[in-house]
């Protein structure tokens, strides 16, 4: 009987200390969340809030690569799920009119999505387009800190080939990318993302 009692009170302990340590590791801000140990100064520009979290684009410390963060608010404060650096925005972006980037699927994330920056001041809209079903969505323009950014949630789309489209406020088709995210595709079954 008294070995019955002191497993119940270590359970007890243990599974308290275990919960704590389980949902307190989180960040407390997004700040802290997109750079842990503070080391390289990140600048936000632009906060995009979903039903299930927070896409965050900011500067990275040298002001010209764009990285994004995929967050997650929980009991324990702020979680990085998924995040990418695009390098030399301003350049690419302007040689190329569009930049882009795909992040897959990722558990309880509005994951996937496919953004960048658009370069050309002339270009109002972009859309894309699913080449297997010809199905096409109107990205959302973001105005962020004098940078313009595109973006589109591809949960309705399927497969791994897309084209990305670079309009003109009267409708005039500026670029047109062949926008592959292969091995990758629209509809696969969610990652973990980060622990």
């Amino acid at each position: 009987m008294k070995k019955k009692v002191i497993f119940i009170v270590l359970v007890l302990m243990i599974v308290p200390l275990f919960l704590a340590i389980k949902f307190n590791t989180g960040a407390k801000t997004i700040g802290e969340a997109i750079n842990p140990f503070g080391t390289n100064p990140i600048t936000i520009i632009h906060e995009e809030k979903n039903n299930k979290g927070s896409i965050v684009f900011s500067y990275t410390s040298e002001g010209n690569g764009l990285y994004t963060a995929v967050l997650r608010k929980g009991i324990g404060g702020y979680r990085t799920v998924c995040s990418g650096v695009q390098g030399d925005i301003r350049l690419v972006s302007s040689k190329f009119d569009i930049s882009h980037m795909y992040f897959p699927n990722v558990e309880k994330t509005a994951l996937p999505i496919y953004f960048g920056v658009i370069g050309n001041p002339d270009i109002s809209e972009v859309k894309i387009i699913e080449k297997k079903r010809n199905i096409e969505e109107k990205a959302k323009i973001i105005n962020a800190d004098g940078i313009k950014i595109w973006l589109v949630y591809m949960k309705k789309f399927q497969g791994s080939d897309f084209d990305i489209i670079g309009l003109s406020a009267d409708g005039k088709q500026l670029i047109k990318i062949d926008g592959n995210i292969s091995p990758y595709y629209a509809e696969q079954k969610p990652f973990k993302g980060y622990r």
